[in-house]
């Protein structure tokens, strides 16, 4: 019980919807240009999911249409603001609090400087941008996507989870080392995964 770790991946886990395209509209000044870049947004996020681009690269073509060019000062703020609107479901009000702090990571796509406002006392790992010599948005740094969660444990000498909390199956590398898997859709769960001497969930 004492070495539990517990993981959570973050939207349409504890999210009512994801959270990115949110973001980009928050940071965007002008609404009317967020209004006219989306439909590309729309059609790279279609071709996605058809395999024809990565997840990757769908992520750099939003920052440059939404991103890129703001300071990181700016940034910040928008993030700050932003993480206030953030609408959390059944999984957060239910199911994180059991577990405390220290045995608790959020892992998630999304970007890093808007999650950990909404949880300053949590391990947080996200999505992180690149900055230039100016201090303003320039690229994609590191996408939290995939095999990349499970790198990143590693890195962290962990390769076995106890409970994994996730809505997709991207996050398989991360299935693949938790004892317990709960997947969540629409807010509803299903135990994916068990390890019969586990007690601890239900």
């Amino acid at each position: 019980m004492n070495d539990q770790l517990i993981v959570f991946d973050f939207d349409k886990t504890m999210t009512e919807k994801d959270t990115v395209l949110g973001f980009y509209k928050e940071a965007s000044t002008v609404k009317l240009l967020y209004c006219l870049k989306l439909p590309l947004l729309y059609l790279f996020a279609l071709l996605t999911k058809l395999n024809v681009i990565t997840n990757t690269e769908l992520k750099r073509l939003g920052i440059k249409l939404f991103l890129r060019g703001l300071k990181r000062e700016k940034l910040e703020k928008v993030a700050s603001d932003y993480s206030t609107k953030i609408k959390l479901n059944e999984v957060y009000r239910d199911d994180f609090g059991r577990y405390p702090p220290e045995k608790v990571v959020i892992m998630s796509a999304s970007y890093q400087t808007y999650l950990k406002p909404l949880f300053p006392n949590h391990r947080v790992v996200g999505s992180e941008l690149l900055f230039d010599s100016s201090s303003q948005v320039a690229d994609l740094h590191i996408n939290m996507y995939g095999e990349q969660k499970k790198k990143w444990l590693n890195n962290q000498g962990i390769d076995e989870i106890d409970i994994l909390f996730t809505d997709s199956y991207s996050d398989k590398p991360l299935m693949d080392i938790a004892k317990n898997v709960v997947m969540v859709k629409n807010g509803e769960k299903e135990l994916l995964k068990q390890n019969k001497d586990d007690l601890f969930y239900s």
